[in-house]
């Protein structure tokens, strides 16, 4: 939501509670001031503001000292939006009565709309201190401490206004929101469906509706959230933020086509949302509409220059247009602005990355632990992280994070941690386990979900190479570092003379850059009638129901029942004269093995593989192909099936 959009819902709900001082101290001979105090009074409480303001200007003008004309007039002159005369006869008021606790709540209130959230706390806490039951100056208090991150202060806050006004529409909501925000959901949800079921249909209730769907959104429950922002818009058609909302929610749910026209809708109804604005350019990069979703982040910086987020999704699409130098600038931009952006310094440190500037990336990389898409990796250890030193008596703990693959890239490091230490515990995915298990270096190796021993240190495996302080010159060379048991007797079905060739088309459709690295079988095809060659499929999961759905039964051996876990994988790979595979866990493996393999790269590779290469320093035996325009892999596969001819007539 905007500032704009923000401020008109804060002035509606103040209209309803403002700190107006009603009451009035006359004496006999100014009667006729009274009654015209009352009649403004009168015109006020009706709605009737741009009358009032006239009465009250008038009063002033007789009697410009009196504490509670110029209240009023500051009140009436905030609901108009007239923010900064407001100020000004606030301010005036308070120097009349500095022990009136209306003034103060009512600066805070226009200081918080003027975005002075620190100088609206102090000035509301003025007033709870000089009337404790003011219940709208604790509900506004509730949200400024949430928009601080203070979150122990605004549930004390809520519970204030609670304890006075318990089923208040307003203190409600604001109960709701802190508990969201402390991902309380199941007293958000309640407090919030209380507040909805109380509030009359209309703008007040489609705000609370939002509410519940973006919970639901942070639940993950997208389909729920899309019906509360459809019973909000019900209520109220032309609220902008419930169409940025639910075009988050169908954004979430893949309707790329609704989202984008919920978006549209925001922006038609509101042109200085900045928010819609981004989330259009989101929906639009993801259907590879790089220069529209490049207009869109333009347009949001026009109306908001100090848009963090802008910087970093403009900076995002220029990395994908290869506009690299560009890319480095907008992310440092949306840092300076925002430094504690934590998605921005990811963005940072892959740019780095990928132009092979590691040890400035390296720092930049352990924001990672502060982005959303990293909690569900994020552990908490009474030990101390490792950060390289000698420990030749300790015990290091070192766990697995992310994907299979990152894994079985990094384990590398093992080997170089483990000289450090007196003795090293590798905790790994299950998966991983029966190939990881004789690796040099790991002391002991656990599955993640198993109990801990005890440890005097930690270290995530992804940090190690920062540790290391390294390079891509100076990546641990030893490869192989991962091999197939020796007792293993997964033996491939007999094939004579021919090559043996492993493919994988597909990588786990939980990652969210699957959908850009995935081709699948049927793009294939034209590899299987490679003479000299016969073809195995080293795909796990559903991708492996393509062989059936395509016909190719006769043409690819489906080796699933084979695979019961990776250490069988490797044993299939190291079988293998060449594995062709898209960046996957399969890829990392059959490269740690220094298997002969051939990557195929989608056009916003990871970082990992550098840029313009054929090879890679992290696997001598890799070769990589890269997609040259997005979401088109036909000039990959022409390329790689060329060279597929090549090596099998070499070969045989």
């Amino acid at each position: 939501m905007n500032r704009r959009e923000d401020w008109r819902q804060k002035k509606k709900q103040h209209l309803k509670t403002a700190p107006s001082v009603t009451g009035s101290k006359f004496s006999k001979s100014d009667e006729t001031i009274e009654r015209l105090f009352e009649a403004a009074m009168s015109l006020q409480r009706a709605g009737r503001l741009a009358e009032a303001e006239r009465s009250w200007k008038s009063l002033r003008s007789r009697v410009p000292d009196h504490y509670g004309i110029n209240i009023n007039l500051a009140t009436v002159l905030w609901n108009l939006g007239r923010i900064k005369e407001a100020s000004g006869v606030c301010s005036h008021a308070i120097t009349l009565n500095p022990e009136g606790a209306e003034g103060f709540a009512l600066l805070g209130a226009v200081l918080g709309a003027q975005g002075d959230s620190l100088g609206a706390i102090e000035n509301l806490e003025r007033a709870i201190n000089l009337k404790p039951q003011l219940v709208t100056v604790w509900v506004q208090l509730a949200l400024l401490y949430r928009e601080q991150d203070n979150l122990e202060l605004a549930l004390v806050a809520c519970r204030r206004a609670e304890s006075m006004e318990p089923e208040r529409v307003d203190v409600l909501n604001a109960v709701g929101l802190v508990c969201l925000a402390r991902e309380d959901w199941g007293q958000a949800e309640e407090a919030l469906r209380r507040a909805a079921a109380r509030a009359d249909i209309g703008h007040l209730r489609s705000q609370i509706e939002i509410n519940l769907a973006a919970l639901f959104i942070a639940r993950k429950e997208f389909s729920t959230a899309v019906i509360f922002c459809r019973s909000a818009l019900d209520g109220y058609p032309a609220y902008p933020k419930a169409h940025n909302i639910l075009g988050v929610a169908l954004k979430f749910l893949n309707d790329f086509t609704g989202a984008e026209k919920s978006f549209r809708k925001a922006i038609e109804l509101d042109k200085t949302m900045t928010e819609a604005q981004v989330n259009l350019g989101t929906v639009l990069e993801m259907s590879y509409q790089w220069d529209s979703a490049l207009e869109c982040y333009e347009k949001a910086l026009d109306i908001n220059p100090n848009s963090a987020e802008a910087w970093n999704n403009r900076g995002h699409i220029l990395s994908n247009k290869k506009q690299h130098k560009a890319a480095l600038t907008d992310f440092r931009r949306a840092i300076k602005i925002d430094p504690d952006y934590a998605e921005a310094h990811l963005n940072l440190a892959f740019e780095l990355l990928i132009h092979g500037h590691w040890i400035e990336a390296w720092p930049e990389f352990e924001w990672r632990w502060k982005t959303a898409q990293m909690k569900p990796f994020q552990r908490s250890f009474v030990a101390p992280q490792w950060d390289g030193n000698q420990k030749p008596a300790a015990t290091l703990l070192v766990h697995a994070e992310q994907g299979l693959g990152d894994t079985l890239n990094f384990i590398r490091y093992i080997p170089m941690a483990s000289a450090c230490v007196g003795r090293l515990i590798l905790e790994c995915q299950p998966p991983l386990l029966p190939v990881l298990r004789e690796m040099d270096g790991i002391h002991r190796i656990l599955a993640r979900g198993d109990p801990l021993p005890s440890f005097d240190f930690h270290v995530p495996l992804l940090s190690l190479p920062g540790i290391f302080e390294t390079t891509p010159k100076s990546i641990p060379k030893a490869v192989p570092y991962i091999y197939a048991s020796d007792n293993s007797n997964v033996l491939l079905p007999f094939s004579e003379s021919t090559l043996k060739i492993g493919m994988v088309w597909a990588g786990d459709p939980r990652n969210p850059r699957n959908p850009s690295r995935t081709i699948g079988l049927a793009s294939l095809k034209k590899f299987l009638n490679v003479p000299g060659c016969v073809f195995y499929s080293l795909q796990h999961g559903e991708g492996g129901d393509q062989i059936i759905n395509e016909g190719l039964r006769d043409n690819i051996d489906d080796l699933r029942p084979l695979m019961k876990d990776f250490g069988a994988t490797a044993a299939l790979v190291n079988q293998m004269d060449l594995v062709i595979s898209v960046c996957t866990s399969v890829a990392h493996l059959s490269g740690g093995m220094g298997v002969r393999t051939w990557v195929l790269l989608a056009h916003d590779a990871d970082w990992r593989w550098l840029l313009n290469r054929s090879d890679s320093p992290w696997y001598p035996s890799v070769r990589l192909f890269r997609q040259k325009t997005p979401d088109c892999w036909s000039e990959v596969v022409d390329q790689v099936f060329r060279s597929l001819e090549l090596f099998a007539a070499r070969e045989n």
